[in-house]
Protein backbone atom coordinates (compact mmCIF):
# COMPACT_ATOMS: atom_id res chain seq x y z
CA UNK A 1 0.00 0.00 0.00
CA UNK A 2 3.04 2.16 0.00
CA UNK A 3 1.34 4.46 -3.24
CA UNK A 4 -1.65 4.36 -1.90
CA UNK A 5 -1.50 7.74 0.75
CA UNK A 6 -2.37 7.00 4.31
CA UNK A 7 -2.43 10.69 5.31
CA UNK A 8 -4.98 13.29 3.58
CA UNK A 9 -4.16 15.09 0.16
CA UNK A 10 -4.03 18.77 0.52
CA UNK A 11 -5.50 20.10 -3.01
CA UNK A 12 -2.95 22.68 -4.34
CA UNK A 13 -3.20 26.03 -6.17
CA UNK A 14 -3.10 23.61 -9.49
CA UNK A 15 -6.16 21.59 -8.45
CA UNK A 16 -8.73 24.74 -8.18
CA UNK A 17 -12.13 23.59 -9.92
CA UNK A 18 -10.87 19.99 -10.43
CA UNK A 19 -13.38 17.79 -10.02
CA UNK A 20 -13.32 15.08 -7.12
CA UNK A 21 -12.97 11.43 -9.27
CA UNK A 22 -10.63 13.22 -11.40
CA UNK A 23 -8.31 14.41 -8.50
CA UNK A 24 -8.31 11.16 -6.66
CA UNK A 25 -7.39 9.23 -9.92
CA UNK A 26 -4.72 11.72 -11.10
CA UNK A 27 -2.86 11.36 -7.08
CA UNK A 28 -3.16 7.79 -6.72
CA UNK A 29 -1.40 5.69 -8.95
CA UNK A 30 -3.48 3.17 -11.08
CA UNK A 31 -6.81 4.13 -9.73
CA UNK A 32 -8.88 4.89 -12.45
CA UNK A 33 -11.76 7.33 -12.59
CA UNK A 34 -14.32 5.05 -12.29
CA UNK A 35 -13.01 3.27 -9.53
CA UNK A 36 -12.51 6.82 -7.80
CA UNK A 37 -16.13 7.24 -8.36
CA UNK A 38 -16.87 4.11 -6.97
CA UNK A 39 -14.99 5.39 -3.47
CA UNK A 40 -16.47 8.27 -3.37
CA UNK A 41 -20.22 7.00 -3.74
CA UNK A 42 -19.32 4.25 -1.41
CA UNK A 43 -18.69 7.19 1.31
CA UNK A 44 -15.36 6.12 1.65
CA UNK A 45 -14.19 9.98 0.69
CA UNK A 46 -14.11 13.04 2.67
CA UNK A 47 -13.50 16.60 2.18
CA UNK A 48 -12.80 18.61 4.76
CA UNK A 49 -14.07 15.75 7.09
CA UNK A 50 -17.85 16.13 5.05
CA UNK A 51 -19.25 13.85 2.71
CA UNK A 52 -18.05 14.43 -0.92
CA UNK A 53 -19.92 13.53 -4.27
CA UNK A 54 -17.70 12.83 -7.02
CA UNK A 55 -18.89 16.15 -9.41
CA UNK A 56 -17.77 18.40 -6.24
CA UNK A 57 -15.40 21.10 -7.49
CA UNK A 58 -11.92 21.54 -5.19
CA UNK A 59 -10.67 24.90 -3.81
CA UNK A 60 -7.29 25.47 -2.85
CA UNK A 61 -6.24 24.00 0.60
CA UNK A 62 -9.11 21.43 0.43
CA UNK A 63 -8.61 18.34 2.48
CA UNK A 64 -9.16 15.01 0.74
CA UNK A 65 -8.92 12.13 2.94
CA UNK A 66 -9.41 8.29 1.88
CA UNK A 67 -9.57 4.77 3.14
CA UNK A 68 -6.62 3.27 2.56
CA UNK A 69 -7.66 0.09 3.18
CA UNK A 70 -10.81 0.49 0.79
CA UNK A 71 -8.70 1.88 -2.21
CA UNK A 72 -6.01 -1.43 -1.61
CA UNK A 73 -8.61 -3.90 -2.18
CA UNK A 74 -10.14 -1.87 -5.01
CA UNK A 75 -6.13 -1.88 -6.48
CA UNK A 76 -5.07 -5.19 -5.65
CA UNK A 77 -8.03 -7.53 -5.77
CA UNK A 78 -7.22 -10.95 -4.03
CA UNK A 79 -10.06 -13.32 -5.17
CA UNK A 80 -9.93 -16.76 -3.41
CA UNK A 81 -12.02 -19.67 -4.54
CA UNK A 82 -13.62 -21.21 -1.79
CA UNK A 83 -15.80 -24.53 -1.14
CA UNK A 84 -19.15 -23.10 -0.23
CA UNK A 85 -22.31 -25.12 -1.52
CA UNK A 86 -24.19 -23.50 -4.58
CA UNK A 87 -27.88 -24.81 -5.17
CA UNK A 88 -27.77 -24.86 -9.11
CA UNK A 89 -31.05 -24.10 -10.99
CA UNK A 90 -29.42 -24.13 -14.60
CA UNK A 91 -26.13 -24.65 -16.30
CA UNK A 92 -24.41 -24.79 -19.79
CA UNK A 93 -21.29 -23.89 -21.32
CA UNK A 94 -22.65 -20.19 -21.62
CA UNK A 95 -23.63 -19.28 -18.12
CA UNK A 96 -24.66 -20.62 -14.84
CA UNK A 97 -28.07 -19.96 -12.48
CA UNK A 98 -27.73 -19.91 -8.63
CA UNK A 99 -30.06 -19.82 -5.96
CA UNK A 100 -28.10 -17.08 -3.57
CA UNK A 101 -29.25 -17.82 0.31
CA UNK A 102 -30.01 -15.05 2.30
CA UNK A 103 -26.86 -13.73 3.68
CA UNK A 104 -24.15 -14.55 1.24
CA UNK A 105 -23.00 -11.33 -0.89
CA UNK A 106 -22.73 -11.55 -4.38
CA UNK A 107 -19.32 -10.35 -5.19
CA UNK A 108 -16.00 -9.42 -2.95
CA UNK A 109 -16.62 -5.98 -1.68
CA UNK A 110 -15.19 -3.27 1.35
CA UNK A 111 -15.23 -6.02 4.25
CA UNK A 112 -16.43 -8.85 2.35
CA UNK A 113 -13.10 -10.64 0.93
CA UNK A 114 -14.70 -14.08 1.80
CA UNK A 115 -18.08 -16.49 1.90
CA UNK A 116 -19.05 -14.46 -1.36
CA UNK A 117 -20.87 -15.86 -4.43
CA UNK A 118 -18.09 -15.09 -6.74
CA UNK A 119 -15.71 -17.53 -4.10
CA UNK A 120 -17.92 -19.97 -4.31
CA UNK A 121 -18.13 -20.33 -8.40
CA UNK A 122 -14.18 -19.84 -8.96
CA UNK A 123 -14.30 -23.33 -6.64
CA UNK A 124 -16.25 -25.09 -9.14
CA UNK A 125 -15.63 -23.71 -12.19
CA UNK A 126 -12.01 -22.55 -13.70
CA UNK A 127 -12.90 -19.59 -15.86
CA UNK A 128 -15.65 -16.87 -15.78
CA UNK A 129 -16.15 -13.88 -17.82
CA UNK A 130 -14.42 -10.97 -17.16
CA UNK A 131 -17.21 -8.97 -15.77
CA UNK A 132 -17.84 -5.49 -14.97
CA UNK A 133 -14.74 -5.47 -12.61
CA UNK A 134 -11.40 -7.58 -11.11
CA UNK A 135 -13.52 -8.71 -8.46
CA UNK A 136 -16.32 -9.62 -10.10
CA UNK A 137 -15.72 -12.05 -12.69
CA UNK A 138 -19.27 -13.59 -14.14
CA UNK A 139 -21.31 -11.35 -12.23
CA UNK A 140 -23.73 -9.60 -14.51
CA UNK A 141 -26.44 -8.53 -11.83
CA UNK A 142 -26.93 -8.69 -8.15
CA UNK A 143 -29.32 -8.93 -5.82
CA UNK A 144 -28.80 -7.68 -1.87
CA UNK A 145 -27.22 -9.74 0.66
CA UNK A 146 -30.20 -10.19 2.80
CA UNK A 147 -32.33 -11.02 -0.27
CA UNK A 148 -32.59 -14.65 -1.66
CA UNK A 149 -33.04 -16.30 -5.44
CA UNK A 150 -31.77 -15.99 -8.50
CA UNK A 151 -27.88 -14.62 -9.76
CA UNK A 152 -26.85 -15.46 -13.13
CA UNK A 153 -23.18 -15.33 -13.61
CA UNK A 154 -21.70 -15.58 -17.26
CA UNK A 155 -19.61 -18.00 -18.20
CA UNK A 156 -17.80 -16.06 -21.57
CA UNK A 157 -17.29 -12.75 -22.55
CA UNK A 158 -19.79 -13.30 -25.43
CA UNK A 159 -22.37 -14.41 -22.78
CA UNK A 160 -21.73 -11.18 -20.51
CA UNK A 161 -21.62 -8.85 -23.20
CA UNK A 162 -25.24 -10.63 -24.73
CA UNK A 163 -26.96 -11.06 -21.05
CA UNK A 164 -25.38 -6.99 -20.41
CA UNK A 165 -27.07 -6.25 -23.29
CA UNK A 166 -30.60 -7.66 -22.31
CA UNK A 167 -30.36 -6.34 -18.92
CA UNK A 168 -29.71 -2.85 -20.43
CA UNK A 169 -32.58 -2.95 -23.03
CA UNK A 170 -34.75 -4.52 -19.84
CA UNK A 171 -35.36 -7.80 -21.89
CA UNK A 172 -35.05 -9.70 -19.09
CA UNK A 173 -38.02 -10.74 -16.39
CA UNK A 174 -37.36 -10.63 -13.28
CA UNK A 175 -39.71 -11.80 -10.57
CA UNK A 176 -39.55 -11.35 -7.00
CA UNK A 177 -41.91 -12.31 -4.02
CA UNK A 178 -41.91 -10.51 -0.80
CA UNK A 179 -43.95 -9.66 2.32
CA UNK A 180 -44.71 -5.87 3.64
CA UNK A 181 -46.23 -4.45 6.71
CA UNK A 182 -47.70 -0.70 7.09
CA UNK A 183 -50.64 0.71 4.82
CA UNK A 184 -52.55 -1.46 2.43
CA UNK A 185 -51.48 -1.91 -1.20
CA UNK A 186 -53.50 -1.66 -4.20
CA UNK A 187 -54.36 -4.90 -5.50
CA UNK A 188 -51.97 -4.07 -8.65
CA UNK A 189 -50.03 -0.83 -9.18
CA UNK A 190 -47.02 0.63 -11.13
CA UNK A 191 -44.71 2.58 -9.20
CA UNK A 192 -43.09 4.78 -11.36
CA UNK A 193 -40.91 7.01 -8.89
CA UNK A 194 -37.26 8.11 -9.80
CA UNK A 195 -34.30 6.75 -7.69
CA UNK A 196 -30.96 8.37 -6.78
CA UNK A 197 -28.50 7.98 -3.66
CA UNK A 198 -29.36 9.81 -0.10
CA UNK A 199 -27.72 12.94 0.31
CA UNK A 200 -27.58 12.18 3.96
CA UNK A 201 -26.50 8.33 3.76
CA UNK A 202 -24.57 7.37 1.15
CA UNK A 203 -25.61 3.50 1.50
CA UNK A 204 -29.29 4.49 0.88
CA UNK A 205 -31.45 5.38 -1.67
CA UNK A 206 -34.35 7.35 -1.88
CA UNK A 207 -36.73 8.55 -4.19
CA UNK A 208 -35.94 11.87 -6.30
CA UNK A 209 -36.77 13.65 -9.44
CA UNK A 210 -33.55 13.87 -10.17
CA UNK A 211 -32.65 10.24 -9.59
CA UNK A 212 -33.09 7.62 -12.04
CA UNK A 213 -35.89 6.27 -13.98
CA UNK A 214 -37.22 3.20 -11.56
CA UNK A 215 -40.66 1.13 -12.29
CA UNK A 216 -41.59 -1.77 -9.91
CA UNK A 217 -45.12 -3.28 -10.80
CA UNK A 218 -46.91 -5.24 -8.20
CA UNK A 219 -49.61 -7.70 -7.31
CA UNK A 220 -51.02 -7.75 -4.01
CA UNK A 221 -51.49 -11.53 -3.45
CA UNK A 222 -53.04 -11.28 0.22
CA UNK A 223 -53.31 -8.69 2.94
CA UNK A 224 -54.64 -8.68 6.43
CA UNK A 225 -54.23 -6.90 9.36
CA UNK A 226 -51.74 -4.50 8.31
CA UNK A 227 -49.02 -7.40 6.36
CA UNK A 228 -49.47 -7.82 3.09
CA UNK A 229 -47.98 -10.76 0.42
CA UNK A 230 -46.48 -9.25 -2.51
CA UNK A 231 -45.88 -10.30 -6.22
CA UNK A 232 -42.56 -7.78 -7.82
CA UNK A 233 -42.32 -7.29 -11.48
CA UNK A 234 -39.48 -4.97 -12.17
CA UNK A 235 -39.17 -2.72 -15.06
CA UNK A 236 -35.57 -1.22 -14.36
CA UNK A 237 -33.48 -2.97 -12.10
CA UNK A 238 -32.28 0.10 -9.95
CA UNK A 239 -30.49 -0.77 -6.21
CA UNK A 240 -32.17 -1.00 -3.85
CA UNK A 241 -35.17 -0.50 -5.91
CA UNK A 242 -38.04 -2.65 -4.38
CA UNK A 243 -37.18 -1.87 -0.99
CA UNK A 244 -37.57 1.99 -1.68
CA UNK A 245 -40.67 2.24 -3.61
CA UNK A 246 -42.20 -0.18 -1.13
CA UNK A 247 -41.36 2.60 1.57
CA UNK A 248 -41.91 5.00 -0.34
CA UNK A 249 -45.65 3.33 -0.75
CA UNK A 250 -45.40 3.30 3.26
CA UNK A 251 -45.71 -0.48 3.06
CA UNK A 252 -41.90 -1.20 3.80
CA UNK A 253 -40.43 -4.53 3.31
CA UNK A 254 -40.61 -6.69 6.32
CA UNK A 255 -37.25 -7.14 8.19
CA UNK A 256 -35.38 -4.52 6.23
CA UNK A 257 -34.15 -2.22 8.72
CA UNK A 258 -32.49 0.44 6.40
CA UNK A 259 -35.92 1.81 4.89
CA UNK A 260 -38.32 0.34 7.32
CA UNK A 261 -38.59 0.32 11.23
CA UNK A 262 -39.99 -2.87 12.81
CA UNK A 263 -41.23 -1.90 16.14
CA UNK A 264 -42.90 1.38 14.99
CA UNK A 265 -44.28 -0.27 12.07
CA UNK A 266 -45.94 -2.94 14.37
CA UNK A 267 -47.19 -0.46 16.97
CA UNK A 268 -48.90 1.33 14.26
CA UNK A 269 -51.03 -1.50 13.76
CA UNK A 270 -54.40 -1.93 15.80
CA UNK A 271 -54.28 -4.00 18.75
CA UNK A 272 -56.76 -6.57 17.46
CA UNK A 273 -54.83 -6.99 14.04
CA UNK A 274 -51.58 -6.89 15.64
CA UNK A 275 -50.73 -10.54 16.89
CA UNK A 276 -51.26 -11.67 12.97
CA UNK A 277 -48.63 -9.29 11.78
CA UNK A 278 -46.40 -10.14 14.46
CA UNK A 279 -47.04 -13.85 13.69
CA UNK A 280 -45.86 -12.99 10.10
CA UNK A 281 -43.34 -10.87 11.06
CA UNK A 282 -41.36 -13.11 12.79
CA UNK A 283 -41.38 -15.42 10.00
CA UNK A 284 -37.93 -13.38 8.91
CA UNK A 285 -34.46 -12.43 10.41
CA UNK A 286 -33.68 -10.67 7.40
CA UNK A 287 -35.43 -8.45 4.83
CA UNK A 288 -38.40 -10.61 3.00
CA UNK A 289 -37.37 -10.72 -0.62
CA UNK A 290 -36.64 -13.29 -2.35
CA UNK A 291 -36.26 -13.27 -6.57
CA UNK A 292 -37.88 -16.25 -7.34
CA UNK A 293 -37.96 -16.29 -11.50
CA UNK A 294 -36.13 -14.98 -14.31
CA UNK A 295 -37.06 -15.19 -18.06
CA UNK A 296 -34.64 -14.26 -21.26
CA UNK A 297 -33.37 -15.12 -24.21
CA UNK A 298 -30.43 -17.17 -24.11
CA UNK A 299 -27.36 -15.54 -25.50
CA UNK A 300 -26.31 -18.35 -27.60
CA UNK A 301 -29.57 -20.61 -29.07
CA UNK A 302 -31.77 -17.44 -28.71
CA UNK A 303 -34.50 -19.84 -27.19
CA UNK A 304 -36.14 -18.66 -24.26
CA UNK A 305 -35.65 -20.11 -20.83
CA UNK A 306 -37.28 -19.72 -17.94
CA UNK A 307 -35.55 -20.09 -14.41
CA UNK A 308 -37.63 -20.67 -11.05
CA UNK A 309 -36.09 -20.67 -7.26
CA UNK A 310 -37.89 -22.88 -4.90
CA UNK A 311 -38.99 -20.63 -1.87
CA UNK A 312 -36.75 -20.86 1.71
CA UNK A 313 -38.17 -21.79 4.35
CA UNK A 314 -39.05 -18.62 5.94
CA UNK A 315 -41.41 -17.83 2.87
CA UNK A 316 -43.21 -21.08 3.24
CA UNK A 317 -43.82 -19.93 6.92
CA UNK A 318 -45.23 -17.14 6.42
CA UNK A 319 -47.44 -18.25 3.23
CA UNK A 320 -48.56 -20.19 5.23
CA UNK A 321 -50.05 -18.03 7.46
CA UNK A 322 -51.94 -16.36 4.74
CA UNK A 323 -53.07 -20.17 3.08
CA UNK A 324 -51.13 -19.15 0.19
CA UNK A 325 -49.51 -22.38 -1.71
CA UNK A 326 -46.48 -21.23 -3.46
CA UNK A 327 -45.95 -23.77 -5.54
CA UNK A 328 -48.36 -22.24 -7.60
CA UNK A 329 -47.12 -19.24 -7.84
CA UNK A 330 -44.09 -21.03 -8.79
CA UNK A 331 -45.98 -22.71 -11.74
CA UNK A 332 -47.73 -19.46 -13.21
Amino acid sequence: MSAIPQAPIVAGPESAGRRLDVFLSEKIPGLSRAQAQKCIDEGRVTVNRKPSKKHDRLKTDDVVAVEAQRIDEILNPTLIPQNIALDILYEDDHLIAVNKPAGMVVHPGHGNREGTLVNALLYRMPKLSDGFAEDRPGIVHRIDKDTSGIVLAAKTNTAHAALASLFASRDIEKQYAGFCVGDKPRDHEIISAPISRSRMDPIKYTVNSRGKEAITEYQCMASRSGVSAMHFHLHTGRTHQIRVHCAYRKFPIIGDEMYGERKATLQAIPPLDRPFAAQVVKCFRRQALHAFRIRFRHPASAEMVTVTAPFPEDFKKAFACFKIDECELLQE
